[in-house]
């Protein structure tokens, strides 16, 4: 087995090493708007749940490793405290790929991506109507990792709607985890497919 310190690499190694190892990472379609109403799109794939109670979820737009500048995600969440995170499955990943370029501030990644602002109920960022699920979040906390390059800065938000696509939940209301075709990002250019699943019931 070969040993890495951290500190004798470099950031793009560091990322790299991590982004390969720790994976699947579920992907967040993030949707914000600044204080002149200029809506912004960009997924993230260090996102997860933290809490049902209340019900938090946690993403974090880090800071360009080439030349240390902050995401346009980051800038209006400081501005509006409002997003939408929007659940990305096999359908909708090749636009949200497109999503990911450098897009100008002021770009519309919704045109550019070629998907479909749906307004929200409670909050001002639209939602993405092609996402089988969309969380309505107000944002309560944001906490810079770090300065230079490559740092993170951890974005805590609640969930307040939440919206289901129909086919995804039974008769009862349940959701059916075989119908949402999730994808998550792993290492490089590397995506997967939940396409293999399998139960394991917990111990008693």
């Amino acid at each position: 087995m070969k040993s890495f310190e951290a500190s004798e690499l470099t950031i793009g190694q560091v990322h790299n090493y991590l982004q390969h190892a720790i994976a699947p990472r579920p992907i967040a379609l993030v949707s914000t708007i600044d204080r002149a109403g200029k809506v912004n799109l960009s997924p993230f794939s260090f996102f997860n749940l933290f809490s049902a109670n209340p019900p938090v979820i946690i993403f974090s737009p880090s800071r360009r490793v080439k030349d240390n500048t902050t995401k346009h995600t980051l800038e209006n969440l400081y501005e509006v405290r409002e997003c939408v995170v929007n659940i990305v499955d096999y359908n909708l990943v090749f636009k949200v790929n497109q999503a990911s370029a450098e897009y100008e501030k002021g770009v519309n990644e919704f045109i550019e991506a070629g998907l479909t602002e749906l307004a929200s109920i409670h909050i001002k960022p639209p939602r993405v109507a092609e996402s089988p699920v969309q969380l309505e979040c107000t944002v309560q906390h944001i906490m810079p990792l770090g300065k230079g390059p490559g740092a993170g800065n951890l974005v805590i938000a609640e969930v307040k709607t939440m919206h289901f696509r129909d086919d995804l939940l039974d008769e009862l209301g349940k959701p059916m985890q075989e119908k949402f075709d999730q994808v998550a990002r792993l290492g490089g250019d590397w995506y997967c497919r939940t396409t293999d699943l399998f139960k394991l019931p917990k111990p008693i």
